[in-house]
Protein backbone atom coordinates (compact mmCIF):
# COMPACT_ATOMS: atom_id res chain seq x y z
CA UNK A 1 0.00 0.00 0.00
CA UNK A 2 1.30 3.65 -0.95
CA UNK A 3 1.97 6.03 1.77
CA UNK A 4 -0.47 8.70 1.71
CA UNK A 5 2.04 11.59 0.78
CA UNK A 6 1.33 15.27 -0.60
CA UNK A 7 3.35 17.46 -2.76
CA UNK A 8 3.10 20.26 0.83
CA UNK A 9 4.72 17.70 2.51
CA UNK A 10 7.86 16.98 0.35
CA UNK A 11 7.86 20.85 -0.36
CA UNK A 12 8.09 21.15 3.90
CA UNK A 13 10.71 18.59 4.14
CA UNK A 14 13.11 20.12 1.53
CA UNK A 15 12.46 23.27 2.09
CA UNK A 16 13.73 22.76 6.13
CA UNK A 17 16.45 20.77 5.07
CA UNK A 18 17.52 23.56 1.93
CA UNK A 19 16.65 26.97 4.04
CA UNK A 20 18.38 25.28 7.42
CA UNK A 21 15.59 25.19 9.63
CA UNK A 22 11.49 25.54 9.96
CA UNK A 23 10.96 29.68 10.11
CA UNK A 24 13.45 29.94 6.91
CA UNK A 25 11.14 27.43 5.01
CA UNK A 26 7.96 29.14 6.25
CA UNK A 27 9.39 32.42 4.86
CA UNK A 28 10.37 31.12 1.88
CA UNK A 29 6.88 28.84 1.46
CA UNK A 30 5.34 31.72 2.81
CA UNK A 31 3.72 29.69 5.67
CA UNK A 32 3.88 29.99 9.76
CA UNK A 33 6.92 28.49 11.45
CA UNK A 34 4.20 25.93 13.15
CA UNK A 35 2.91 25.13 9.99
CA UNK A 36 5.74 23.97 8.60
CA UNK A 37 6.50 21.83 11.49
CA UNK A 38 3.62 20.13 11.92
CA UNK A 39 3.73 19.21 7.84
CA UNK A 40 6.91 17.59 8.42
CA UNK A 41 5.86 15.92 11.48
CA UNK A 42 2.91 14.73 9.49
CA UNK A 43 5.36 13.46 6.86
CA UNK A 44 7.39 11.42 9.25
CA UNK A 45 4.01 9.87 10.89
CA UNK A 46 3.22 8.43 7.35
CA UNK A 47 6.66 6.96 6.60
CA UNK A 48 6.51 5.94 9.88
CA UNK A 49 10.13 7.48 10.61
CA UNK A 50 12.49 9.63 12.15
CA UNK A 51 13.42 11.71 9.40
CA UNK A 52 14.98 15.46 10.97
CA UNK A 53 17.27 15.38 14.71
CA UNK A 54 16.12 18.44 15.91
CA UNK A 55 18.41 20.39 19.01
CA UNK A 56 17.88 23.59 20.20
CA UNK A 57 19.89 25.38 17.63
CA UNK A 58 20.57 22.97 15.47
CA UNK A 59 18.66 20.37 12.52
CA UNK A 60 20.29 17.38 11.28
CA UNK A 61 18.94 14.26 8.69
CA UNK A 62 18.92 10.90 10.09
CA UNK A 63 19.86 8.25 7.93
CA UNK A 64 16.21 7.84 6.55
CA UNK A 65 16.13 11.79 6.29
CA UNK A 66 18.60 11.28 3.63
CA UNK A 67 17.05 9.04 1.61
CA UNK A 68 13.47 10.17 1.96
CA UNK A 69 15.43 13.68 1.02
CA UNK A 70 16.77 12.64 -2.58
CA UNK A 71 13.46 10.53 -3.54
CA UNK A 72 11.27 13.89 -2.32
CA UNK A 73 13.74 16.08 -4.80
CA UNK A 74 13.16 13.56 -7.05
CA UNK A 75 9.34 13.57 -6.87
CA UNK A 76 9.29 17.39 -6.64
CA UNK A 77 11.56 17.29 -9.78
CA UNK A 78 8.88 14.83 -11.72
CA UNK A 79 6.05 16.70 -10.79
CA UNK A 80 8.10 20.10 -12.11
CA UNK A 81 8.43 18.29 -15.46
CA UNK A 82 4.38 17.47 -15.92
CA UNK A 83 4.10 20.93 -15.17
CA UNK A 84 5.80 22.18 -17.76
CA UNK A 85 4.51 19.66 -20.51
CA UNK A 86 1.15 20.91 -19.38
CA UNK A 87 2.25 24.51 -20.67
CA UNK A 88 4.00 23.42 -23.81
CA UNK A 89 1.29 24.60 -25.85
CA UNK A 90 1.73 28.36 -24.64
CA UNK A 91 4.75 29.70 -24.18
CA UNK A 92 7.62 27.92 -22.72
CA UNK A 93 7.87 27.60 -18.65
CA UNK A 94 8.73 25.77 -15.92
CA UNK A 95 11.75 25.16 -13.56
CA UNK A 96 15.37 24.00 -14.52
CA UNK A 97 17.47 22.83 -11.82
CA UNK A 98 21.00 23.19 -12.33
CA UNK A 99 23.88 21.46 -10.20
CA UNK A 100 27.27 23.21 -10.97
CA UNK A 101 30.92 23.41 -9.88
CA UNK A 102 31.83 26.73 -8.63
CA UNK A 103 34.23 28.00 -11.34
CA UNK A 104 31.19 27.05 -14.10
CA UNK A 105 28.96 28.75 -11.45
CA UNK A 106 31.09 32.25 -11.37
CA UNK A 107 32.48 32.10 -14.99
CA UNK A 108 30.15 30.41 -17.67
CA UNK A 109 26.45 29.82 -15.65
CA UNK A 110 25.67 33.94 -16.06
CA UNK A 111 26.04 33.85 -19.83
CA UNK A 112 23.98 30.95 -20.06
CA UNK A 113 21.81 32.14 -17.97
CA UNK A 114 21.45 35.42 -19.54
CA UNK A 115 20.73 33.83 -22.91
CA UNK A 116 17.95 31.80 -21.52
CA UNK A 117 15.78 34.63 -19.92
CA UNK A 118 16.35 36.24 -23.55
CA UNK A 119 14.47 33.95 -25.27
CA UNK A 120 12.38 32.01 -22.59
CA UNK A 121 11.60 34.61 -19.83
CA UNK A 122 8.65 31.98 -18.70
CA UNK A 123 11.36 29.87 -17.44
CA UNK A 124 13.31 29.76 -13.98
CA UNK A 125 16.23 28.26 -12.44
CA UNK A 126 17.27 26.20 -9.06
CA UNK A 127 21.02 26.42 -8.86
CA UNK A 128 22.89 23.73 -6.71
CA UNK A 129 26.50 24.56 -6.11
CA UNK A 130 29.07 21.78 -4.71
CA UNK A 131 31.83 19.13 -6.05
CA UNK A 132 32.36 17.30 -8.97
CA UNK A 133 31.65 14.06 -7.60
CA UNK A 134 28.25 15.38 -5.92
CA UNK A 135 27.29 17.28 -9.29
CA UNK A 136 27.43 13.95 -11.20
CA UNK A 137 25.65 12.21 -8.02
CA UNK A 138 22.52 14.64 -8.11
CA UNK A 139 22.08 14.38 -11.76
CA UNK A 140 22.11 10.10 -11.01
CA UNK A 141 19.51 10.55 -8.30
CA UNK A 142 17.06 13.31 -10.45
CA UNK A 143 17.47 16.04 -8.06
CA UNK A 144 19.10 18.18 -10.86
CA UNK A 145 18.31 17.60 -14.59
CA UNK A 146 21.80 18.92 -15.81
CA UNK A 147 24.68 19.00 -14.19
CA UNK A 148 28.44 21.13 -15.01
CA UNK A 149 31.21 18.67 -14.07
CA UNK A 150 33.94 17.22 -15.45
CA UNK A 151 33.48 13.82 -13.87
CA UNK A 152 31.04 12.05 -16.29
CA UNK A 153 29.29 8.16 -15.89
CA UNK A 154 28.45 5.51 -18.34
CA UNK A 155 24.84 5.89 -17.53
CA UNK A 156 24.28 9.78 -18.30
CA UNK A 157 25.04 11.35 -21.64
CA UNK A 158 27.97 14.16 -21.39
CA UNK A 159 28.53 16.86 -23.84
CA UNK A 160 31.98 19.30 -23.52
CA UNK A 161 31.16 22.46 -22.69
CA UNK A 162 34.70 23.87 -21.63
CA UNK A 163 38.62 22.88 -21.72
CA UNK A 164 40.97 24.90 -19.40
CA UNK A 165 44.30 23.91 -18.82
CA UNK A 166 45.60 23.42 -14.72
CA UNK A 167 48.20 26.03 -13.43
CA UNK A 168 50.34 25.90 -10.10
CA UNK A 169 49.29 28.83 -8.49
CA UNK A 170 51.80 30.87 -6.14
CA UNK A 171 52.39 33.81 -3.82
CA UNK A 172 53.52 36.91 -6.21
CA UNK A 173 56.59 36.93 -4.19
CA UNK A 174 57.07 33.19 -4.37
CA UNK A 175 60.76 31.69 -5.91
CA UNK A 176 59.59 30.41 -8.67
CA UNK A 177 57.03 32.87 -9.57
CA UNK A 178 59.46 34.47 -12.53
CA UNK A 179 58.93 31.46 -14.24
CA UNK A 180 56.60 30.84 -17.17
CA UNK A 181 56.14 27.20 -16.98
CA UNK A 182 56.99 24.75 -13.96
CA UNK A 183 57.50 21.13 -13.61
CA UNK A 184 55.45 18.64 -10.83
CA UNK A 185 59.39 17.39 -10.06
CA UNK A 186 60.06 21.61 -9.25
CA UNK A 187 57.34 21.26 -6.81
CA UNK A 188 59.03 18.66 -4.52
CA UNK A 189 59.65 19.97 -0.90
CA UNK A 190 56.96 22.92 -1.70
CA UNK A 191 54.16 23.71 1.15
CA UNK A 192 51.05 22.99 -1.23
CA UNK A 193 47.42 23.89 -0.61
CA UNK A 194 45.16 20.69 -2.22
CA UNK A 195 41.81 21.89 -4.03
CA UNK A 196 38.62 19.42 -2.15
CA UNK A 197 36.79 19.78 -4.89
CA UNK A 198 37.61 16.28 -6.10
CA UNK A 199 41.03 16.65 -8.35
CA UNK A 200 42.96 16.16 -5.27
CA UNK A 201 43.77 12.27 -5.71
CA UNK A 202 44.70 13.03 -9.23
CA UNK A 203 46.64 15.73 -8.60
CA UNK A 204 48.24 13.82 -5.51
CA UNK A 205 49.08 11.05 -7.88
CA UNK A 206 50.43 12.77 -10.67
CA UNK A 207 52.89 14.66 -8.21
CA UNK A 208 53.67 10.77 -6.87
CA UNK A 209 54.11 9.58 -10.59
CA UNK A 210 56.62 12.61 -10.63
CA UNK A 211 58.86 11.50 -7.78
CA UNK A 212 57.82 15.22 -6.30
CA UNK A 213 57.13 15.13 -2.88
CA UNK A 214 55.47 18.34 -1.53
CA UNK A 215 54.76 19.26 2.10
CA UNK A 216 50.47 19.20 1.93
CA UNK A 217 49.44 21.76 4.60
CA UNK A 218 45.23 22.29 3.80
CA UNK A 219 42.95 20.61 1.95
CA UNK A 220 40.83 23.91 0.66
CA UNK A 221 37.26 23.20 -0.62
CA UNK A 222 36.44 26.88 -1.36
CA UNK A 223 38.37 28.20 -4.35
CA UNK A 224 37.74 31.99 -3.02
CA UNK A 225 39.36 31.03 0.23
CA UNK A 226 41.84 28.74 -1.27
CA UNK A 227 43.57 31.86 -3.70
CA UNK A 228 43.18 33.62 -0.32
CA UNK A 229 45.68 31.42 0.88
CA UNK A 230 47.82 31.04 -1.58
CA UNK A 231 48.11 35.51 -1.44
CA UNK A 232 48.82 35.47 2.18
CA UNK A 233 51.83 33.16 1.62
CA UNK A 234 50.85 29.91 3.19
CA UNK A 235 51.47 27.45 0.32
CA UNK A 236 51.24 27.07 -3.55
CA UNK A 237 48.01 24.91 -5.21
CA UNK A 238 47.14 23.63 -8.87
CA UNK A 239 44.14 24.67 -9.86
CA UNK A 240 42.63 25.28 -13.43
CA UNK A 241 42.68 28.45 -15.25
CA UNK A 242 38.82 28.96 -15.12
CA UNK A 243 38.58 28.85 -11.60
CA UNK A 244 41.13 31.99 -11.28
CA UNK A 245 38.60 34.90 -11.50
CA UNK A 246 41.43 37.33 -9.81
CA UNK A 247 45.24 37.14 -10.12
CA UNK A 248 45.81 39.72 -7.91
CA UNK A 249 48.49 39.22 -5.52
CA UNK A 250 49.63 35.77 -7.06
CA UNK A 251 51.91 34.29 -10.06
CA UNK A 252 50.19 31.40 -12.15
CA UNK A 253 52.90 28.94 -14.38
CA UNK A 254 51.86 26.44 -17.14
CA UNK A 255 52.50 23.11 -16.40
CA UNK A 256 55.16 20.90 -18.22
CA UNK A 257 53.86 18.54 -19.44
CA UNK A 258 50.20 20.18 -20.09
CA UNK A 259 47.25 19.16 -18.34
CA UNK A 260 43.94 19.91 -19.17
CA UNK A 261 40.61 19.34 -18.26
CA UNK A 262 37.06 19.11 -19.76
CA UNK A 263 33.70 20.25 -18.15
CA UNK A 264 30.60 18.33 -19.65
CA UNK A 265 27.18 19.39 -19.13
CA UNK A 266 25.84 15.54 -18.24
CA UNK A 267 21.79 14.66 -18.17
CA UNK A 268 20.21 11.67 -18.07
CA UNK A 269 19.12 10.51 -21.26
CA UNK A 270 17.45 13.28 -23.83
CA UNK A 271 14.03 11.71 -23.55
CA UNK A 272 14.05 12.02 -19.75
CA UNK A 273 14.58 15.89 -19.75
CA UNK A 274 11.41 18.31 -19.15
CA UNK A 275 11.06 20.79 -22.03
CA UNK A 276 12.56 23.79 -19.74
CA UNK A 277 16.19 21.48 -19.38
CA UNK A 278 16.13 21.10 -22.93
CA UNK A 279 15.92 24.46 -23.76
CA UNK A 280 18.95 25.62 -21.47
CA UNK A 281 20.43 22.61 -22.85
CA UNK A 282 20.82 24.04 -25.89
CA UNK A 283 21.28 27.13 -25.14
CA UNK A 284 24.31 25.59 -23.06
CA UNK A 285 25.82 23.47 -26.66
CA UNK A 286 24.79 26.14 -28.76
CA UNK A 287 27.81 28.52 -27.10
CA UNK A 288 30.18 26.60 -25.30
CA UNK A 289 34.03 27.60 -26.02
CA UNK A 290 34.37 23.66 -26.23
CA UNK A 291 34.05 23.82 -29.39
CA UNK A 292 37.07 26.16 -30.46
CA UNK A 293 39.32 23.87 -28.08
CA UNK A 294 42.25 22.15 -29.18
CA UNK A 295 41.64 18.07 -29.09
CA UNK A 296 42.10 17.26 -25.00
CA UNK A 297 44.62 15.00 -23.79
CA UNK A 298 43.42 11.99 -21.25
CA UNK A 299 44.39 13.62 -18.14
CA UNK A 300 41.32 16.10 -19.06
CA UNK A 301 39.00 13.72 -17.63
CA UNK A 302 40.16 14.79 -14.26
CA UNK A 303 37.46 15.71 -11.19
CA UNK A 304 38.05 19.66 -10.22
CA UNK A 305 35.68 22.54 -10.03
Amino acid sequence: MFPNVSLVQLRCFAGVVEHGGFTAAADRLCLSQSAVSQTVAGLERVLAAKLLLRGRDTLALTVAGEKALAEARAALAAVSRLASCAGQAEALNGVVRIGVVQSAAIRLLPAWLRRLRTEHPRVTVTLYEGTDPEVTGWVQAGIVEIGITSRTHPELAARPVCSDDYLAVLPANHPLASRSTVSLKALDGQRMLLSGGGCETLIQELLVAAASHPEIVCLVRDNATLLGMVREGLGLTIMPELAIDDADGIATLRLEPALRRTLHAVTLPTEALAPAALALLRLIEAGHPAKRSAAVPEAASADQR
